[in-house]
Protein backbone atom coordinates (compact mmCIF):
# COMPACT_ATOMS: atom_id res chain seq x y z
CA UNK A 1 0.00 0.00 0.00
CA UNK A 2 2.59 2.71 0.75
CA UNK A 3 4.55 1.89 -2.53
CA UNK A 4 1.35 2.07 -4.42
CA UNK A 5 0.46 5.76 -2.71
CA UNK A 6 4.36 6.66 -3.65
CA UNK A 7 3.57 5.81 -7.17
CA UNK A 8 0.39 7.65 -7.28
CA UNK A 9 2.23 10.68 -5.85
CA UNK A 10 4.87 10.44 -8.29
CA UNK A 11 1.98 10.08 -11.36
CA UNK A 12 -0.04 13.41 -10.13
CA UNK A 13 3.64 15.74 -9.86
CA UNK A 14 4.26 14.19 -13.27
CA UNK A 15 1.17 14.97 -14.30
CA UNK A 16 1.09 17.99 -12.82
CA UNK A 17 4.20 19.57 -14.10
CA UNK A 18 3.55 18.46 -17.45
CA UNK A 19 0.14 20.45 -17.90
CA UNK A 20 1.85 23.42 -15.98
CA UNK A 21 4.30 23.09 -18.81
CA UNK A 22 1.33 23.07 -21.60
CA UNK A 23 -0.21 26.03 -19.71
CA UNK A 24 2.72 28.53 -19.26
CA UNK A 25 2.90 28.51 -22.87
CA UNK A 26 -0.52 29.11 -24.21
CA UNK A 27 -0.60 32.95 -23.57
CA UNK A 28 2.96 33.03 -25.02
CA UNK A 29 2.46 31.15 -28.56
CA UNK A 30 0.77 33.75 -30.67
CA UNK A 31 3.33 36.68 -29.99
CA UNK A 32 6.36 33.82 -30.55
CA UNK A 33 4.84 33.17 -33.98
CA UNK A 34 4.28 36.68 -34.58
CA UNK A 35 7.85 37.67 -33.39
CA UNK A 36 8.80 35.19 -36.46
CA UNK A 37 6.69 36.77 -38.73
CA UNK A 38 4.06 34.01 -39.08
CA UNK A 39 0.13 35.30 -38.70
CA UNK A 40 -2.97 33.92 -37.33
CA UNK A 41 -3.33 30.97 -39.79
CA UNK A 42 0.57 29.65 -38.82
CA UNK A 43 -0.59 29.93 -35.41
CA UNK A 44 -3.39 27.58 -36.18
CA UNK A 45 -1.32 25.23 -38.27
CA UNK A 46 1.27 25.28 -35.13
CA UNK A 47 -1.45 24.07 -32.70
CA UNK A 48 -2.88 21.67 -34.37
CA UNK A 49 0.30 19.93 -35.24
CA UNK A 50 1.21 19.00 -31.85
CA UNK A 51 -2.48 17.53 -31.90
CA UNK A 52 -2.17 15.46 -35.14
CA UNK A 53 1.17 14.41 -34.26
CA UNK A 54 -0.27 12.86 -31.01
CA UNK A 55 -3.50 11.75 -32.64
CA UNK A 56 -0.79 9.34 -35.17
CA UNK A 57 1.36 8.23 -32.16
CA UNK A 58 -0.90 7.86 -29.09
CA UNK A 59 -1.73 4.08 -30.19
CA UNK A 60 1.62 3.21 -31.10
CA UNK A 61 2.96 3.72 -27.55
CA UNK A 62 -0.14 2.76 -25.58
CA UNK A 63 0.93 -0.27 -27.26
CA UNK A 64 4.52 -0.32 -26.82
CA UNK A 65 3.53 0.49 -22.83
CA UNK A 66 1.65 -2.78 -23.20
CA UNK A 67 4.70 -5.39 -24.68
CA UNK A 68 7.48 -3.67 -22.59
CA UNK A 69 6.47 -2.09 -19.56
CA UNK A 70 4.90 1.70 -18.64
CA UNK A 71 7.78 2.87 -16.93
CA UNK A 72 10.15 3.37 -20.00
CA UNK A 73 7.36 4.67 -22.20
CA UNK A 74 6.41 7.15 -19.37
CA UNK A 75 9.93 8.05 -19.14
CA UNK A 76 10.44 8.17 -22.66
CA UNK A 77 7.49 10.79 -22.57
CA UNK A 78 8.26 13.10 -20.17
CA UNK A 79 12.04 13.58 -21.93
CA UNK A 80 10.28 14.36 -25.15
CA UNK A 81 8.34 16.60 -23.52
CA UNK A 82 10.88 18.51 -21.60
CA UNK A 83 13.03 18.85 -24.49
CA UNK A 84 10.92 19.76 -27.45
CA UNK A 85 9.97 22.82 -25.39
CA UNK A 86 13.56 23.40 -24.59
CA UNK A 87 14.41 23.11 -28.44
CA UNK A 88 11.09 25.80 -29.20
CA UNK A 89 12.84 27.98 -26.98
CA UNK A 90 15.92 28.01 -28.54
CA UNK A 91 14.33 28.37 -31.87
CA UNK A 92 15.04 31.40 -34.29
CA UNK A 93 13.17 30.00 -37.34
CA UNK A 94 9.43 29.49 -38.08
CA UNK A 95 10.24 25.98 -39.18
CA UNK A 96 12.43 25.14 -35.76
CA UNK A 97 8.81 26.51 -34.54
CA UNK A 98 7.09 23.25 -36.54
CA UNK A 99 9.62 20.84 -35.98
CA UNK A 100 9.76 21.26 -32.28
CA UNK A 101 5.86 20.93 -32.16
CA UNK A 102 5.71 18.01 -33.96
CA UNK A 103 8.41 16.52 -32.10
CA UNK A 104 6.46 17.29 -28.79
CA UNK A 105 3.74 16.02 -30.22
CA UNK A 106 4.89 12.17 -31.33
CA UNK A 107 6.81 11.89 -27.98
CA UNK A 108 4.98 13.49 -25.23
CA UNK A 109 2.24 11.43 -26.47
CA UNK A 110 3.83 8.58 -24.70
CA UNK A 111 3.32 10.34 -21.25
CA UNK A 112 -0.41 10.35 -20.43
CA UNK A 113 -2.07 7.22 -21.95
CA UNK A 114 0.81 5.52 -20.11
CA UNK A 115 0.19 7.17 -16.52
CA UNK A 116 -3.11 6.33 -16.93
CA UNK A 117 -2.96 3.30 -17.82
CA UNK A 118 0.15 2.72 -14.75
CA UNK A 119 -3.20 3.93 -12.83
CA UNK A 120 -5.46 1.44 -13.65
CA UNK A 121 -2.72 -1.35 -13.36
CA UNK A 122 -2.43 -0.56 -9.62
CA UNK A 123 -5.60 0.15 -8.45
CA UNK A 124 -8.51 -2.43 -7.95
CA UNK A 125 -11.72 -1.52 -9.58
CA UNK A 126 -13.92 -0.59 -6.71
CA UNK A 127 -10.77 2.27 -6.80
CA UNK A 128 -10.08 2.86 -10.05
CA UNK A 129 -12.61 6.25 -10.41
CA UNK A 130 -11.29 8.11 -7.50
CA UNK A 131 -7.71 7.27 -9.21
CA UNK A 132 -8.71 8.65 -12.39
CA UNK A 133 -10.33 11.60 -11.05
CA UNK A 134 -7.06 12.20 -8.71
CA UNK A 135 -4.79 12.09 -12.17
CA UNK A 136 -7.70 14.38 -14.07
CA UNK A 137 -7.29 16.87 -10.73
CA UNK A 138 -3.29 17.23 -10.77
CA UNK A 139 -4.18 17.63 -14.64
CA UNK A 140 -6.93 20.43 -13.84
CA UNK A 141 -4.61 22.22 -11.77
CA UNK A 142 -1.73 22.41 -13.57
CA UNK A 143 -4.07 24.29 -16.57
CA UNK A 144 -5.14 26.56 -14.06
CA UNK A 145 -1.77 27.90 -12.58
CA UNK A 146 0.11 27.01 -16.19
CA UNK A 147 -1.18 30.20 -17.81
CA UNK A 148 -0.39 32.78 -14.95
CA UNK A 149 3.09 31.32 -14.60
CA UNK A 150 3.77 31.89 -18.40
CA UNK A 151 2.40 35.67 -18.47
CA UNK A 152 4.53 36.41 -16.29
CA UNK A 153 7.70 34.89 -17.50
CA UNK A 154 6.97 36.25 -20.69
CA UNK A 155 7.32 39.95 -19.26
CA UNK A 156 10.79 38.89 -19.29
CA UNK A 157 11.65 37.01 -22.05
CA UNK A 158 9.05 35.47 -24.80
CA UNK A 159 11.58 32.38 -24.83
CA UNK A 160 11.72 32.05 -21.01
CA UNK A 161 8.38 30.17 -20.41
CA UNK A 162 9.53 27.50 -22.76
CA UNK A 163 12.55 26.79 -21.06
CA UNK A 164 10.91 26.83 -17.65
CA UNK A 165 8.05 24.22 -19.16
CA UNK A 166 10.93 22.09 -20.32
CA UNK A 167 12.68 22.28 -17.14
CA UNK A 168 10.04 21.26 -14.95
CA UNK A 169 9.07 18.23 -17.50
CA UNK A 170 12.40 17.18 -17.04
CA UNK A 171 12.16 17.30 -13.47
CA UNK A 172 10.08 15.18 -12.95
CA UNK A 173 12.85 12.66 -14.31
CA UNK A 174 14.92 11.44 -11.41
CA UNK A 175 12.20 11.06 -9.47
CA UNK A 176 10.24 8.66 -11.84
CA UNK A 177 13.28 6.62 -12.53
CA UNK A 178 14.25 6.27 -9.18
CA UNK A 179 11.20 6.23 -7.56
CA UNK A 180 8.31 4.52 -9.78
CA UNK A 181 8.33 0.86 -9.80
CA UNK A 182 7.19 -1.53 -12.78
CA UNK A 183 3.39 -1.66 -12.43
CA UNK A 184 3.14 -4.61 -14.88
CA UNK A 185 4.93 -7.14 -16.19
CA UNK A 186 6.43 -6.54 -19.52
CA UNK A 187 5.75 -9.88 -21.52
CA UNK A 188 2.31 -10.05 -20.69
CA UNK A 189 0.34 -10.96 -23.26
CA UNK A 190 -2.71 -9.51 -25.36
CA UNK A 191 -5.94 -11.07 -25.12
CA UNK A 192 -6.70 -11.83 -28.75
CA UNK A 193 -5.61 -9.68 -32.03
CA UNK A 194 -3.83 -6.50 -31.15
CA UNK A 195 -6.68 -4.19 -32.33
CA UNK A 196 -5.21 -0.95 -30.21
CA UNK A 197 -4.26 0.65 -33.55
CA UNK A 198 -6.14 3.24 -36.02
CA UNK A 199 -7.07 1.59 -39.24
CA UNK A 200 -10.34 1.75 -41.80
CA UNK A 201 -12.14 -1.04 -39.47
CA UNK A 202 -11.53 0.82 -36.29
CA UNK A 203 -15.43 0.80 -36.11
CA UNK A 204 -14.98 -2.89 -35.39
CA UNK A 205 -13.14 -2.29 -32.21
CA UNK A 206 -14.91 -3.78 -28.90
CA UNK A 207 -14.62 0.09 -27.24
CA UNK A 208 -15.45 2.02 -30.22
CA UNK A 209 -18.28 3.17 -28.68
CA UNK A 210 -16.35 4.88 -26.10
CA UNK A 211 -13.81 6.15 -27.87
CA UNK A 212 -16.70 7.79 -29.60
CA UNK A 213 -17.98 9.55 -26.90
CA UNK A 214 -14.65 10.75 -25.94
CA UNK A 215 -14.31 11.88 -29.46
CA UNK A 216 -17.24 14.35 -29.30
CA UNK A 217 -16.72 15.24 -25.66
CA UNK A 218 -13.04 16.39 -26.61
CA UNK A 219 -15.07 18.24 -29.91
CA UNK A 220 -17.22 19.82 -28.20
CA UNK A 221 -14.89 20.90 -25.54
CA UNK A 222 -12.50 22.48 -27.57
CA UNK A 223 -14.95 24.17 -29.57
CA UNK A 224 -16.24 26.14 -26.58
CA UNK A 225 -12.72 26.77 -25.53
CA UNK A 226 -12.09 28.60 -29.04
CA UNK A 227 -14.94 30.44 -29.18
CA UNK A 228 -15.55 31.40 -25.72
CA UNK A 229 -13.07 34.50 -25.39
CA UNK A 230 -14.35 36.21 -28.47
CA UNK A 231 -18.26 35.47 -27.40
CA UNK A 232 -17.77 36.69 -23.79
CA UNK A 233 -16.44 39.88 -25.11
CA UNK A 234 -18.24 40.42 -28.13
CA UNK A 235 -21.82 39.55 -25.67
CA UNK A 236 -20.69 41.00 -22.23
CA UNK A 237 -17.73 43.42 -22.92
CA UNK A 238 -15.70 40.32 -20.77
CA UNK A 239 -11.65 41.42 -20.90
CA UNK A 240 -8.10 39.40 -19.96
CA UNK A 241 -8.76 39.76 -16.39
CA UNK A 242 -12.46 38.88 -16.67
CA UNK A 243 -11.43 35.88 -18.27
CA UNK A 244 -8.72 34.95 -15.93
CA UNK A 245 -11.03 34.87 -13.35
CA UNK A 246 -13.18 32.73 -14.76
CA UNK A 247 -11.07 30.33 -15.94
CA UNK A 248 -9.51 30.34 -12.79
CA UNK A 249 -12.43 29.31 -11.16
CA UNK A 250 -13.70 26.90 -13.33
CA UNK A 251 -10.63 25.12 -12.91
CA UNK A 252 -10.83 24.86 -9.17
CA UNK A 253 -14.24 23.61 -9.52
CA UNK A 254 -12.48 20.48 -11.49
CA UNK A 255 -10.22 20.06 -9.47
CA UNK A 256 -13.07 19.61 -6.61
CA UNK A 257 -15.13 17.21 -8.08
CA UNK A 258 -12.13 15.26 -10.00
CA UNK A 259 -10.22 15.05 -6.74
CA UNK A 260 -12.79 14.37 -3.75
CA UNK A 261 -16.54 13.57 -5.66
CA UNK A 262 -16.50 11.42 -8.48
CA UNK A 263 -15.80 8.73 -6.66
CA UNK A 264 -18.32 8.33 -4.47
CA UNK A 265 -20.91 9.50 -7.23
CA UNK A 266 -19.35 6.79 -9.75
CA UNK A 267 -19.45 4.10 -6.64
CA UNK A 268 -23.07 4.94 -5.88
CA UNK A 269 -24.23 5.54 -9.48
CA UNK A 270 -21.80 3.77 -11.56
CA UNK A 271 -19.76 4.82 -14.71
CA UNK A 272 -22.29 4.32 -17.35
CA UNK A 273 -24.62 6.47 -15.96
CA UNK A 274 -22.56 9.13 -14.60
CA UNK A 275 -20.92 9.37 -18.06
CA UNK A 276 -24.44 9.68 -19.28
CA UNK A 277 -25.55 12.11 -16.85
CA UNK A 278 -22.12 14.11 -17.47
CA UNK A 279 -23.17 13.80 -21.29
CA UNK A 280 -26.52 15.96 -20.16
CA UNK A 281 -25.35 18.51 -17.98
CA UNK A 282 -22.24 19.01 -20.60
CA UNK A 283 -25.30 19.31 -23.28
CA UNK A 284 -27.42 21.28 -21.26
CA UNK A 285 -25.12 24.19 -20.40
CA UNK A 286 -24.14 24.80 -24.39
CA UNK A 287 -27.21 24.83 -24.75
CA UNK A 288 -28.24 27.88 -22.40
CA UNK A 289 -25.47 29.53 -23.60
CA UNK A 290 -27.43 31.26 -26.30
CA UNK A 291 -29.33 32.56 -23.25
CA UNK A 292 -26.59 34.71 -22.01
CA UNK A 293 -28.01 37.95 -21.44
CA UNK A 294 -25.26 39.48 -18.39
CA UNK A 295 -22.65 37.90 -16.28
CA UNK A 296 -24.37 36.18 -14.11
CA UNK A 297 -25.97 34.07 -16.64
CA UNK A 298 -22.97 33.60 -18.21
CA UNK A 299 -20.74 32.10 -14.83
CA UNK A 300 -23.74 29.96 -13.74
CA UNK A 301 -23.87 28.47 -17.66
CA UNK A 302 -20.41 27.73 -17.88
CA UNK A 303 -20.50 26.19 -14.61
CA UNK A 304 -22.56 23.78 -15.45
CA UNK A 305 -21.04 22.62 -18.81
CA UNK A 306 -17.85 22.52 -16.91
CA UNK A 307 -19.45 20.20 -13.82
CA UNK A 308 -20.62 18.20 -16.64
CA UNK A 309 -17.09 17.55 -18.17
CA UNK A 310 -15.34 17.49 -14.80
CA UNK A 311 -17.65 14.22 -14.33
CA UNK A 312 -17.59 12.50 -17.73
CA UNK A 313 -13.37 12.44 -18.65
CA UNK A 314 -13.01 10.61 -15.65
CA UNK A 315 -15.36 8.15 -15.34
CA UNK A 316 -15.23 7.50 -19.45
CA UNK A 317 -11.23 6.84 -18.90
CA UNK A 318 -12.39 4.46 -16.31
CA UNK A 319 -14.36 2.38 -17.88
CA UNK A 320 -12.48 2.13 -20.46
CA UNK A 321 -9.61 0.84 -18.45
CA UNK A 322 -11.92 -1.74 -16.98
CA UNK A 323 -12.96 -2.94 -20.06
CA UNK A 324 -9.30 -3.92 -21.76
CA UNK A 325 -8.43 -7.11 -22.29
CA UNK A 326 -5.86 -8.32 -20.34
CA UNK A 327 -2.31 -6.29 -21.03
CA UNK A 328 -4.27 -3.89 -23.33
CA UNK A 329 -4.70 -0.80 -21.17
CA UNK A 330 -1.84 1.06 -22.92
CA UNK A 331 -3.15 0.10 -26.54
CA UNK A 332 -6.61 1.04 -25.49
CA UNK A 333 -6.13 4.42 -23.54
CA UNK A 334 -3.24 5.16 -26.50
CA UNK A 335 -6.67 5.15 -28.59
CA UNK A 336 -8.92 7.24 -26.33
CA UNK A 337 -6.05 9.75 -26.59
CA UNK A 338 -6.01 9.52 -30.44
CA UNK A 339 -9.80 9.87 -30.39
CA UNK A 340 -9.07 13.09 -27.95
CA UNK A 341 -6.20 14.65 -30.25
CA UNK A 342 -8.83 14.26 -33.23
CA UNK A 343 -11.65 16.23 -31.61
CA UNK A 344 -8.99 19.14 -30.55
CA UNK A 345 -7.98 19.36 -34.11
CA UNK A 346 -11.52 19.53 -35.84
CA UNK A 347 -12.94 21.35 -32.66
CA UNK A 348 -11.35 24.94 -33.05
CA UNK A 349 -11.60 25.16 -36.67
CA UNK A 350 -15.69 24.08 -37.60
CA UNK A 351 -16.11 26.45 -34.07
CA UNK A 352 -14.45 29.33 -35.29
CA UNK A 353 -15.82 28.83 -38.89
CA UNK A 354 -19.83 28.10 -37.61
CA UNK A 355 -18.75 31.32 -35.09
CA UNK A 356 -18.89 33.78 -37.86
CA UNK A 357 -21.95 32.43 -39.32
CA UNK A 358 -23.67 33.25 -35.72
CA UNK A 359 -22.23 33.08 -32.52
CA UNK A 360 -24.94 31.29 -30.87
CA UNK A 361 -24.85 28.24 -33.93
CA UNK A 362 -21.46 27.63 -31.67
CA UNK A 363 -23.14 26.34 -28.70
CA UNK A 364 -25.99 24.74 -30.38
CA UNK A 365 -24.10 22.95 -32.31
CA UNK A 366 -22.31 21.62 -29.18
CA UNK A 367 -25.10 20.85 -27.31
CA UNK A 368 -26.66 19.36 -29.92
CA UNK A 369 -23.88 17.13 -30.62
CA UNK A 370 -24.13 15.89 -26.92
CA UNK A 371 -27.56 15.35 -26.57
CA UNK A 372 -27.37 13.53 -29.99
CA UNK A 373 -23.90 11.39 -28.72
CA UNK A 374 -26.49 10.87 -25.27
CA UNK A 375 -29.56 9.25 -27.08
CA UNK A 376 -27.63 7.09 -29.78
CA UNK A 377 -25.14 5.58 -27.00
CA UNK A 378 -27.47 4.96 -24.32
CA UNK A 379 -28.63 1.34 -25.40
CA UNK A 380 -25.36 0.41 -26.79
CA UNK A 381 -24.00 1.56 -23.06
CA UNK A 382 -26.17 -1.29 -21.43
CA UNK A 383 -23.40 -3.84 -21.53
CA UNK A 384 -20.86 -1.81 -19.36
CA UNK A 385 -23.20 -1.28 -17.11
CA UNK A 386 -22.10 -4.10 -14.55
CA UNK A 387 -18.52 -3.17 -15.04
Amino acid sequence: MKQQRKALLILFISLFLVMVGFGIVMPIMPFYVRYYKGNAATLGFLMSSYSIMQFMFAPFWGRLSDRIGRRPVLLIGLSGYGASFIVFGMANHLWMLFAARIIAGAISSAALPTAMAYVSDLLAPEHLARGMGIMGAAMSLGIILGPGLGGSLGHYSLALPFFVAGGLALLTLPFAYFFLPESRAGAEAHDGEDTARITFTIHRHPQFILFSIALIASFTMSMFESTFALFSADRLKFGPRDLGIMFTALGILGVVIQGGLIGRVVKRFGDVRVILGGLLVSAAGLLCMVQVAHVALLWIYTGIFSVGNSFLRPSLSTLVSKTSGKGGKGGSMGLMQSFDSFGRIVGPILGGWVYEINMDYTFMLGGGLLLATLLMVRPRLSPYAHN
